[in-house]
């Protein structure tokens, strides 16, 4: 179950862009990128004239509507003028239905069949047919033939027919043609477009045979262009034609288009190659005629199954977006990108018209999809990070509080006895540290003094120092120890070693002060030398005799001294977080810096003493950060 939930969000984002697309939000756009991308111009075909009835024509014959069939006779005539030199198709864009005067009828139909191979228009009106049985509807066609009509009888007779209807997008632009058209519904009587006749009858007598283009709906089919508006004519007029001013070479064995080619003909349409400028339909029957004799088919693809690899695409697409890190995801939907317009070029070329803009749009959104969920993602890791860090933040602070609770905090610590004074401190360079010192009485004539320092920081350290604090305690106390120092330091040491997985280790300093004597005994494990301040003296370090650290080898034997304390003596022990205290220049606070600092107030209290260190390691320490915990002792003896 948990496997298929992570691919519950690929899939609804997937499908939503489907949905998108398949409900044609994206119409507009894709229509536009259709037409940049195949829409590109070529060479128009030598093969295909275009004669127009211009401005020019209009100025030297008249308005149009006063034209009668005479003057398209002459053209026809000026055209098989010339047996040898005559065009191989002419289509006339043009409807003469029904008769006007007897001899300009007769004239024209007898120009055309002298001219031979001529196509003239005839024209389909499509409206809403409803067919009834018994009072009820039980068919409705949409685009049905509700009339037709073609060329007189006689002009009917001696030439071919071919539709010239036009239709456009709805955005009014014409990408689209129709092949044929049916009067009376029945494929019997079929009639193919003008253009589709001309190429038919021009391949046909070159020995080959025109293969129609594959259609959509009632006859429809993709129209590839050559040429923009203009790319067809060079400027031959019909006047120019009639009045035998164009050479017969310029249309020998050719397709000649003769149709309006004036605005005030209202025979134009925006196209595709170029929506800035209108074409006439004369140069759209060109461009038509030489996608047939090139054999440039191309066939729309239907929706359902660009529409169900676009879902699996894009559920495929967003599994590796959710996946990868931003920019790399970045990359890959760019590349995606590119690759996908490749493959619409390649479909292209192999006759297949597919909607470009549909794979860009989707991986475009799903990529923001896939950002805003690695968004999503990264705000709720950052909250649960910061809970986490609540979390820790306030067990550290309890950690802090027991283990401080742990170490004597109450000064005087024996207000009763007025044979010494005493005062420790310490300031963990973590929310815990590893350092400890420990001060108690053993019996009521020796006091125990501990300061030592657990390898290490935070928190595994503070567990090895409250273990370690009670392992000293619990020896010294014990009387098999017999209030020696390298005694209790060999029993902690032994049972440090016993249990260590982590092989951690802790430097102690341990005396034990006999105090009616001032006799102090001491032993150090791996730890700083103490400072001693004889009676009416300085403080000087102490170079005592170094032992292993505890924890280091089982069965380690300690070595002690003695200290002679008269009254008026001080001791300072500390940890080497004091000395190793650093400033923002990467120097070390150091012993002789510290000794200064003691000297400096060795006549006050113990507690004074450990405010002057304090402050003398502040000072020099600044704005840098420490990384060791200052832990401190000191004992006046009076």
């Amino acid at each position: 179950m948990k496997q298929f939930k992570k691919y519950l969000y690929p899939l609804a984002a997937a499908l939503l862009v489907t949905v998108l697309v398949g409900l044609g939000m994206l119409r507009r756009l894709d229509r536009w990128a259709q037409d940049w991308l195949f829409q590109r111009p070529g060479i128009p075909s030598g093969d295909i004239v275009v004669i127009g009835i211009d401005e020019e024509a209009l100025e030297l014959l008249g308005p149009y509507n006063t034209w009668d069939r005479n003057i398209m006779a002459s053209a026809l005539e000026a055209l098989a003028e010339d047996p040898e030199k005559k065009p191989a198709v002419t289509a006339v864009d043009i409807l003469y239905a029904g008769t006007s005067t007897q001899q300009a009828d007769d004239r024209l139909a007898a120009a055309a069949g002298k001219l031979g191979n001529v196509i003239t228009a005839s024209m389909a009106g499509f409206g809403e047919k409803i067919t009834w049985e018994n009072g009820h509807a039980v068919e409705v066609q949409t685009s049905a033939v509700l009339a037709y009509e073609e060329p007189y009888e006689a002009l009917c007779s001696s030439t071919a027919q071919g539709h010239i209807n036009a239709m456009t997008d709805v955005d009014g632009v014409m990408r689209h043609g129709l092949l044929y058209v049916e009067p009376d519904g029945s494929e019997e009587s079929r009639v193919y477009s003008m253009a589709f006749q001309a190429a038919r009858s021009y391949l046909e007598q070159k020995g080959l045979e025109l293969k129609p283009p594959q259609t959509v709906g009632k006859g429809h089919f993709y129209i590839p262009y050559t040429a923009g508006p203009g790319g067809y004519y060079d400027g031959v007029s019909i006047a120019a034609l009639i009045g035998g001013q164009v050479p017969a070479d310029y249309w020998a064995g050719k397709i000649v288009i003769i149709g309006p080619y004036a605005p005030a003909l209202q025979d134009a349409y925006l196209t595709p190659i170029d929506k800035g400028t209108q074409m006439y339909g004369v140069e759209i029957q060109a461009n038509v005629i030489q996608s047939f004799l090139e054999g440039r088919r191309k066939t729309e693809m239907s929706d359902l199954p660009q529409l169900l690899f676009l879902f699996l695409f894009s559920t495929a697409s967003m599994i590796l977006f959710l996946r990868m890190k931003v920019a790399r995801g970045g990359i890959l939907c760019a590349g995606l990108i590119i690759c996908s317009a490749f493959l619409t070029f390649i479909l292209y070329a192999a006759g297949f018209v597919t909607h470009p803009f549909w794979l860009p749009f989707a991986l475009l959104t799903l990529y923001i999809l896939a950002l805003a969920a690695h968004y999503i993602r990264a705000v709720r890791e950052r909250h649960a990070l910061a809970l986490e860090k609540e979390r820790i933040e306030a067990e550290l602070s309890l950690a802090t509080r027991i283990q401080l609770s742990a170490l004597p905090k109450d000064f005087p610590p024996f207000p009763d006895r007025k044979e010494f004074d005493l005062f420790a401190s310490m300031k963990p360079a973590k929310e815990v540290g590893g350092d400890f010192y420990d001060f108690f009485l053993i019996d009521d004539d020796h006091l125990g003094l501990v300061i030592a320092d657990v390898s290490g920081k935070g928190v595994p350290a503070a567990l090895f120092m409250m273990v370690s604090m009670a392992l000293v305690r619990h020896a010294a106390m014990s009387p098999e120890n017999e209030k020696s120092p390298a005694k209790i330091l060999k029993a902690v040491n032994a049972q440090v070693c016993y249990r260590n997985p982590e092989e951690m280790f802790v430097t102690v300093w341990l005396g034990v002060l006999e105090i009616s004597t001032g006799k102090l005994t001491a032993a150090n494990a791996g730890h700083e030398y103490p400072a001693v301040k004889p009676a009416g003296a300085s403080f000087e370090l102490f170079k005592d005799r170094h032992g292993l650290v505890i924890g280091a080898m089982e069965m380690t034997r300690y070595r002690e001294y003695e200290l002679q304390l008269e009254p008026g003596a001080k001791l300072f022990v500390y940890t080497d977080g004091v000395a190793e205290a650093a400033n923002p220049r990467d120097e070390l606070f150091g012993t002789e810096r510290l000794i200064r600092a003691l000297q400096g107030a060795e006549d006050g209290s113990p507690e004074e003493i450990l405010d002057a260190v304090n402050a003398a390691v502040a000072e020099f320490a600044g704005s840098a950060p420490q990384f060791d915990d200052l832990t401190m002792l000191c004992l006046s003896y009076k």
